[in-house]
């Protein structure tokens, strides 16, 4: 008998770019043959709409990229307690790898991110600086490699235009 079919909800919680981490999680999903259902939530009232609407899920993950959206995070956890949330603004220790093990790095789906022209990602990770105001460090530690700019670009027809989140240049 064949595998049984989820249904995923991804909860985009903040952030003007594409997530890269949720953007890696429908990747791993729709190749398994899941259903992917991306939704934005930038603010609370939005949030009890889209979990009210959305249909029954066997599954709900949520990345935040800024401290900020902690209190959102919080309302997800109190409508949904079995989310799965993660991100640089809930934790500095905990990766997606961790989470999702087996998760590639890429190539990413952009399926929910449509009118995104660019290509989006990191040619290296970590930092050499020390800025007190910055997480880098402690989260990424020390520069290293991560994807050469070929895999980073979609490939034709998108366009050769590439936005690096590098954090050392």
């Amino acid at each position: 008998l064949g595998a049984t079919i989820m249904t995923v909800l991804l909860l985009h919680i903040d952030g003007k770019l594409p997530n890269l981490a949720l953007m890696r999680l429908a990747a791993y999903f729709r190749a398994a043959g899941d259903r992917v259902i991306h939704r934005c939530v930038d603010n609370p009232h939005r949030l009890d709409k889209i979990l009210d609407d959305a249909p029954s899920h066997d599954v709900v993950y949520g990345s935040l990229i800024f401290e900020r959206s902690r209190p959102l995070a919080e309302r997800i956890k109190e409508r949904g307690p079995a989310a799965i949330l993660g991100g640089t603004g809930l934790s500095l220790t905990t990766t997606l790898d961790d989470i999702v093990a087996g998760l590639s790095t890429g190539p990413l789906d952009y399926t929910d991110y449509p009118m995104w022209r660019q290509s989006i990602g990191f040619t290296q990770r970590g930092c050499r600086l020390r800025c007190p105001f910055c997480v880098v460090p402690r989260k990424e530690g020390a520069v290293r490699e991560e994807q050469a700019i070929v895999e980073i670009w979609r490939g034709s027809p998108w366009p050769r235009e590439i936005i690096l989140l590098d954090n050392d240049f």
